[in-house]
Order: C-alpha cells, then sequence, then structure tokens
C-alpha cells in the first residue's frame, strides 16, 4: 500500500501553536506577577486580590489547554476543524480593541460607572446581541457587581457619574 493510501491513525492530533503560544504567555505573565507580588510582601494586605485572581486565572487556563490539541479530520486535513477567520471576524476583534481602548481613555472623563455601562454595552452588540433590553439589562448588572465590589476592595476614590 502506498504511503497517500493509508488513512491517518486514530490518535493523529494538530497542535494550534499560536493559541498554545499566548495561553503559554499569559500563563508566564500570571506566575511571573504572583511571584513578583509575593516577593514583595506577604501581607494578606497584598495578596488579597493578586493570589486568588493568578490561581484562577491558572484553572482556567488548565481547561482552556487541551482546545490547542485537536483531532486531525479524517482526511487528514487540520484546517478543516478549525473556524475559518474571515474579515467579518478580525472587524469583530479590531471593533473590541477599538472599544476598549476608548473605555480606558474615557474613565476619568465619563466616569467609572458610566464608561463601563458602555463599554459592556457596545461588547456585547458588537458580539451579536441584538435585543436592547438584554444588553441594557446585563450591562447594568455587571456595572453595579463591578463598581460596589471594586469600592469594597480598593479605597481609592475613582470618579463616578451615576453611581
Amino acid at each position: 500500500m502506498k504511503d497517500h493510501d493509508t488513512p491517518p491513525q486514530s490518535g493523529q492530533r494538530r497542535i494550534d501553536w499560536g493559541h498554545l503560544a499566548l495561553l503559554l504567555l499569559i500563563c508566564g505573565v500570571v506566575v511571573t506577577y504572583l511571584l513578583d507580588a509575593r516577593a514583595t510582601s506577604l501581607k494578606i494586605n497584598n495578596l488579597l486580590l493578586v493570589e486568588p485572581a493568578a490561581i484562577i486565572a491558572l484553572i482556567l487556563a488548565a481547561f482552556v489547554l487541551p482546545q490547542c490539541f485537536r483531532r486531525k479530520s479524517e482526511d487528514g486535513d487540520a484546517a478543516a476543524d478549525s473556524p475559518p477567520e474571515n474579515w467579518h471576524n478580525l472587524a469583530k476583534v479590531a471593533a473590541l480593541a477599538a472599544a476598549f481602548g476608548a473605555f480606558a481613555l474615557s474613565l476619568e472623563v465619563a466616569g467609572f460607572d458610566v464608561a463601563t455601562f458602555l463599554f459592556v454595552a457596545l461588547g456585547l452588540y458588537i458580539c451579536g446581541e441584538r435585543k436592547l433590553w438584554v444588553i441594557a439589562l446585563f450591562s447594568a448588572v455587571f456595572t453595579l457587581v463591578i463598581v460596589y465590589g471594586y469600592q469594597m476592595l480598593v479605597p481609592y476614590p475613582f470618579p463616578l457619574r451615576i453611581l
């Protein structure tokens, strides 16, 4: 039998190197930040947010890691297993990045509460949600939780406009 006649073995996998590299970069930054925070001080006030967030981030990365290793399709074409990247999807990513940039720049001008509400609402719309009541309700609840949670944990007086 010739090489091209043999079907792929059932255990063959394709590694998505781009996603794996990004995931490893994120984990590296999280671990570096955690080690730096622990080297600075082991007091609970210093590690109250950093250590739990780092642990959660690493656990989430462990859940994402298996998605970097995919089975090849029956015809051996690994590209058929992943969704195609098109200009529409890339435009969504660019729009979300621009919205995040606008959010960061508008925090002091519009206030943390208004900027957060608008960013979440715009992000939901960009990602495909079209029901305005869902966008408004989720954005409002998310903003309330973030603003009041942040105020309880961090004593820094950040500007608010409505809350």
